[in-house]
């Protein structure tokens, strides 16, 4: 379950990045609108004007190993809305949550979307067959799922990882590793999730999975895709960034999948470790990079359909952010710190820091 996180650390404290050259828009105003978020991934504005913010969590305490390398169990995922006047409040709570002591880089619940209607969904994430055999049954009952939430309590509605566990879709070898990341609710009964590990685009109709795109690795499977966030286009089709694994500054694409599946084409490139894609009301695409330095420093980018590009956001306002939700006046929601809990001993090299969510007004 705590694959991707694992990944995500990797990439972060092993590959030296540098942003590349993309012009900077006119000022944007960068403003706070919720803190006190445990490991905040996932953005989603609901027909209601809401923020929807998938909670990985903050682990718990129920831990194995020790020091940098232990890790703890809790159920301390969730989903939280913020209301437009930034009131905040959850809509379901208790999904498992694996992160290391004090709560930083966890894995649980990435993805959450809301369906026209206003049905909130969440995925969690999976990992190997092998690595979920010691696990509690009441942790193994909510992981790889797509979740309907509401109520204060998540229902289950589709299992999505044993279709790689059994079949092993990108055919990387000795891998079958299965990790949903993030989910599109298209309607009350029909849903697209993004699955990080499998390198794939599932569908999910009436709670029946099926494969819908695979992501296309490179060098036969050594630099894996990592796809991590997904985006409805303005044409009908489905638009997934990934995080394009230990390949480099610039080399994170964003991928066009058709809505009715097949092959994968490149619709923009030269990213660095996608963590968000958005449409705005204009047609433009905005593209979060998690980390484009060392120090964490992420950035939004814009790029207009006629594929002119600005930096919205800079490393000076964002770290390590997630996710991207556009509401319908075009500002952008970006999980802040999403690799952080609600707070960090100011000791510590966060200095405090915690999970936020961030709204952006270009």
């Amino acid at each position: 379950m705590h694959s991707f996180s694992k990944r995500v650390a990797s990439v972060a404290a092993v590959t030296a990045l540098t942003a590349a050259a993309v012009p900077a828009a006119h000022a944007a105003t960068v403003r706070t609108v919720a803190t006190g978020l445990d490991n905040p991934r996932s953005v989603a504005v609901g027909p209601d004007g809401a923020a929807y913010v998938a909670n990985a969590g903050r682990g718990g305490r129920q831990c194995r190993g020790r020091g940098e390398d232990a890790m703890c169990l809790g159920t301390t995922g969730r989903i939280v809305r913020v209301a437009p006047d930034g009131k905040k409040s959850t809509v379901a709570r208790g999904m498992p949550s694996l992160a290391g002591r004090g709560g930083p880089f966890a894995a649980g619940l990435h993805g959450v979307s809301v369906a026209p209607d206003g049905t909130v969904f969440g995925v969690t994430g999976s990992a190997m067959p092998s690595d979920l055999k010691g696990l509690p049954r009441s942790v193994k009952s909510k992981v790889g799922r797509v979740f309907r939430a509401g109520g204060g309590a998540f229902s289950p509605v589709a299992r999505v990882d044993r279709l790689e566990h059994r079949r092993n879709l990108d055919n990387v070898k000795g891998d079958r590793n299965s990790n949903p990341y993030a989910v599109l609710a298209l309607s009350a009964n029909h849903q697209i999730v993004v699955d990080a590990g499998a390198n794939a685009v599932l569908e999910v109709r009436d709670g029946n999975v099926e494969l819908l795109a695979l992501i296309p690795n490179r060098r036969n499977g050594r630099r894996q895709s990592v796809p991590s966030s997904i985006a409805l286009g303005p044409d009908g089709a489905y638009y997934v960034g990934e995080l394009a694994e230990s390949s480099g500054r610039g080399k994170a694409r964003v991928w066009r999948v058709p809505a009715e599946g097949g092959t994968a084409t490149v619709y923009r490139s030269g990213f660095t470790t996608i963590s968000g894609v958005a449409f705005g009301p204009d047609g433009s695409l905005f593209v979060t990079e998690m980390f484009v330095n060392r120090r964490f420093g992420g950035r939004v980018v814009r790029v207009a359909p006629d594929g002119g590009r600005s930096v919205v956001a800079g490393v000076k306002k964002l770290t390590a952010p997630t996710g991207a939700a556009v509401d319908s006046a075009g500002a952008v929601y970006v999980s802040n710190f999403s690799v952080l809990p609600r707070r960090t001993p100011r000791n510590s090299e966060f200095r405090g820091a915690g999970g936020t969510l961030v709204r952006i007004t270009p």
